[in-house]
């Protein structure tokens, strides 16, 4: 069983930065935004992050590391103050990315933390459903661990934006390969038998699978983190990043397995300003049950 989780919060939220005050009005929210810190965008006056950690603790996570830019004062304060009273079954700790230099990069900010152990990897800016990510926690010890996102799970808006994903391939229920952002997703149509929950099998057929930057690692995959080279730049006028999938093709070519996880669901992202529109129903229509968790701790505050 895994017991820890490596949440990455340290991006610049770029694309996030445009039409943001017609979506948040209060200042210290925005301040957060500006700095990079999107999962502090308030649903139902909850941060977007709380909702994550409360599906990491019904997955059996005990540990969360936070990699935060230095900047960071949003999530710090909030969780040093309040985080042993929201969360009093999980233990929150922080990591800081110097230099937002990408995903291997974040990753390598929390080798202290995940230090022999087996851990799990996942973005700040999504919401991932608690089966998927319980997948991963009772992943064989032996292996590295991924989940595939089949798109046919995805809500309308996320089905828009599967050009953005990095496709997968499979082999015999084992990652082949990643495809960044292909112009041509449909040619990468998985046929296979992948693993799902439970350990079971499952036949998966002419169906394109993404990933979603959810994780299980072997510390193994520092050294690959650190062999990783720069990308080549994704906008003209900008330094390429050290990226978390590059890591990973390293260790494949090292011959080190994958296991690929099937999951069709939908995944909450927190991209763009407009997002947090969408997000706020969908929390609305299909996450009334976290809405109330969160409330009835928030109500020990008080």
């Amino acid at each position: 069983m895994v017991e820890k989780a490596v949440i990455l919060a340290a991006g610049s939220a770029s694309r996030m930065q445009r039409n943001i005050r017609q979506y948040v009005t209060d200042e210290m929210e925005l301040s957060a935004i500006r700095k990079g810190e999107k999962m502090a965008t308030r649903f139902r006056k909850m941060p977007f992050l709380d909702y994550q950690l409360l599906n990491l603790i019904e997955a059996d996570i005990h540990e969360v590391n936070l990699v935060l830019s230095p900047d960071d004062t949003f999530f710090t304060d909030h969780y040093t103050k309040y985080g042993a009273t929201l969360f009093p079954d999980l233990r929150i700790s922080f990591s800081f990315q110097r230099v937002p230099d990408g995903t291997a990069h974040a990753v390598l900010a929390s080798e202290e933390f995940s230090d022999e152990d087996r851990f799990l990897v996942l973005n700040g800016d999504n919401n991932y459903p608690v089966g998927s990510v319980r997948m991963l926690v009772e992943s064989p010890q032996e292996h590295c661990a991924m989940v595939g996102f089949d798109t046919v799970g995805f809500n309308e808006e996320m089905e828009k934006r599967v050009g953005m994903f990095a496709i997968i391939s499979t082999e015999n229920g084992i990652l082949k390969k990643i495809v960044e952002k292909p112009t041509n997703p449909e040619e990468y149509r998985t046929r296979d038998m992948l693993y799902t929950g439970e350990n079971r099998r499952v036949r998966v057929s002419d169906r394109t699978l993404v990933s979603m930057n959810l994780w299980c690692f072997h510390h193994d995959i520092m050294d690959a983190c650190r062999a990783v080279p720069r990308h080549e730049p994704r906008q003209k006028g900008k330094k390429g990043e050290y990226e978390l999938t590059d890591a990973v093709k390293i260790m494949i070519g090292k011959k080190r397995q994958v296991i690929v996880y099937y999951a069709c669901t939908d995944v909450l992202d927190l991209t763009r300003a407009k997002d947090i529109e969408i997000v706020e129903r969908q929390m609305g229509e299909n996450h009334r049950d976290r809405i109330a968790q969160l409330e009835r701790r928030y109500s020990n505050l008080q």
